[in-house]
């Protein structure tokens, strides 16, 4: 998983005039920081210049001209240190102007990523936010809380600026600091919104309708006396027991295997609501190398498997030094040991789990991660699968990556490359079989009907489409649970995605804590409760019917598995079935 992304967001800000920082506030980086920089900044992917302003409540901007985009939008960037001791749970406040000189773009917007992080790897971020600028100066307020303490200079905040060839000015940054303890609700704050946020947005009736048409079925239960005779007015109750959609989290070994009240809530959770799972880090190259684990990872999984739910594995090789065991660095400068210690890891793991998962991720974002196929070439991706296939012939095999329809829709080159790896493994007789795109966003989204073009896009390949890793991390619940609500819609409305899995649902076990579904108590948050209400309820069939004069009840229901009970006189038969996009017929006699 990669922790340096962001997703996009589309602010509008709330309050139009100059705003004061709230009484209360310490400055955590330099005063009149912007005034601190040299006048002109030149690096090969653009200009950082200071320049004059008139008219505005400051006098002085920074002109960002990014005259080409760099591989990251860290490539070009300016930053300011802090300038005193930030602690663990400060509550700390951002403010500054913005606005788009000239951006390639069709809306014409420029972005910029705000960031407050370690000054030192691995730059763990207790703000990273992808803001659209308009062409008119606005004001923007992000407040935040640090990740962890840091001592004075360890620390910066500013902004990353290579995610489009743009030219942008931002005025007057500030970062202050408001203690541990305070109310983050006290201080101003932009909201963020999304292109089709309404209720009465266009995309939503189209999304239903194809709700309608991907992912439910007509069934039919014909109703006989013991003669073989229809049998009318029985009563005839279809109750839903299992989505046939992969709906699930992210989860770990120790939260499975955990005896305590947290592990009885944590295991209850998903045995109730969830028909697949991933584990998080268990199956990862470096803890799959220490032979101690395999005991409880399979002893979790094969517990996951006795109540049916599905596990998806992930993920045998993340091809970069930062994302394998330390040893493989090391024979760099040996291809052939290098490919045998790859083979014996892949062949070994996936030997080991096989039959106990439904998926792979044979290959994990191989967009930024690619040292390894630096040395070995990309066919070495398409030996990776081939050697998959041979050690589980049923497993399904996918390759995943980020930033696909996070990142406001528009890292097109992560895009281009995402579909240039499928399409080259599927060229070369790669045996996949599915794609994952991971889902990762901040405060504010993509809008829907961009998300739509993109599952197209990739739909067109051919290959099942699995949401592996969805998250949204802002401490707005609002918005947190409004663009649940659409995001899951328009996943769900998409005949090519099969599967949702979050990356985690209770706050104590999540990597970003701001984006559970269940807080610290096991109460739900309000994102958590569109979750549960759409997944368990608007997208969920029960119904009591009764058989007509030819013996027959009819419904439509959500796809899955079901228990048909009918009643007569006095006597019951309860029937197990399926209901797949075929439809079904269920006949009972009584």
């Amino acid at each position: 998983m990669n922790t340096r992304l962001f997703a996009l967001f589309a602010l509008l800000p709330l309050f139009l005039a100059a705003t004061p920082a709230p009484e209360g506030g310490v400055p955590v980086i330099p005063v009149n920081a912007i005034g601190t920089l040299r006048e002109a900044t030149p690096s090969q992917y653009g200009t950082l210049t200071r320049v004059k302003v008139d008219g505005q409540p400051f006098a002085e901007a920074l002109r960002c001209e990014v005259t080409a985009k760099p591989g990251h939008a860290w490539g070009i960037q300016f930053q300011f240190r802090t300038t005193r001791r930030v602690e663990k749970g400060e509550v700390l406040w951002a403010r500054f102007y913005g606005r788009t000189v000239a951006a390639k773009t069709e809306s014409g917007e420029g972005r910029a990523c705000a960031i407050f992080e370690r000054g030192s790897p691995p730059n763990e971020k207790s703000l990273g936010l992808d803001i659209d600028l308009g062409r008119e100066w606005k004001e923007y307020f992000l407040p935040f809380k640090s990740l962890n303490t840091y001592e004075a200079g360890k620390a910066s905040s500013g902004f990353h600026l290579g995610a489009l060839e743009q030219t942008l000015e931002i005025a007057d940054f500030e970062v202050f600091s408001y203690g541990k303890g305070y109310d983050m609700g006290r201080l101003p704050r932009t909201r963020a919104a999304y292109a089709g946020q309404a209720p009465d947005a266009p995309w939503r009736a189209a999304a239903a309708a194809r709700i309608e048409q991907h992912r439910k079925a007509d069934l039919r239960v014909r109703v006989t006396d013991a003669a073989g005779q229809p049998l009318p007015g029985a009563k005839v109750t279809v109750a839903m027991k299992r989505h046939a959609f992969g709906w699930g989290s992210a989860v770990t070994v120790k939260g499975i295997l955990q005896q305590d009240a947290d592990g009885e809530k944590y295991r209850s959770v998903i045995e109730k609501h969830f028909t697949r799972v991933v584990f998080e880090n268990d199956m990862k190259w470096h803890s799959w190398d220490n032979p101690a684990h395999h005991a409880d990872i399979l002893k979790a999984t094969d517990w996951l498997r006795a109540r049916g739910i599905e596990v998806r594995g992930h993920n045998l090789i993340w091809p970069s030094w930062r994302n394998t065991p330390k040893d493989l660095q090391a024979l760099k400068g040996d291809p052939a040991a290098l490919r045998q210690r790859i083979n014996r890891h892949i062949a070994d793991e996936v030997a080991a789990l096989r039959g106990r998962l439904v998926d792979w991720d044979v290959v994990n974002e191989p967009y930024d991660n690619h040292d390894v196929t630096d040395i070995l070439g990309n066919g070495e991706l398409i030996a990776w699968f081939k050697l998959a296939r041979e050690n589980d012939p049923d497993v399904r095999l996918t390759l995943n990556d980020y930033a696909i329809l996070s990142a406001g829709g528009l890292d097109t080159r992560h895009q281009d490359h995402f579909e240039q790896t499928l399409r080259f493994l599927k060229d070369g007789g790669a045996p996949i079989t599915g794609l994952g795109m991971q889902a990762h966003f901040g405060g504010a989204p993509t809008p829907p009907a961009r998300m739509l073009a993109i599952l197209d896009r990739f739909a067109a390949l051919g290959l099942d489409i699995s949401i592996t890793e969805h998250d949204i991390d802002t401490t707005d619940e609002q918005l947190q649970a409004d663009f649940t609500r659409d995001f899951l819609t328009t996943v769900f409305s998409h005949p090519a995605v099969t599967a949702v899995l979050t990356w985690g649902f209770w706050q104590n076990a999540h990597w970003r804590p701001n984006a559970a579904y269940y807080r610290s108590d096991w109460s739900l948050t309000p994102a958590g409760q569109v979750w549960l209400d759409l997944v368990t309820k608007t997208w969920w069939t029960s119904a009591a019917l009764e058989s007509a004069a030819d013996g027959t009840a009819r419904t439509r229901g959500f796809l899955g598995d079901y228990e048909i009970t009918v009643t007569h006189n006095g006597t019951s038969k309860t029937v197990p079935t399926k209901l797949s996009k075929a439809g079904a017929t269920v006949d009972v006699s009584l």
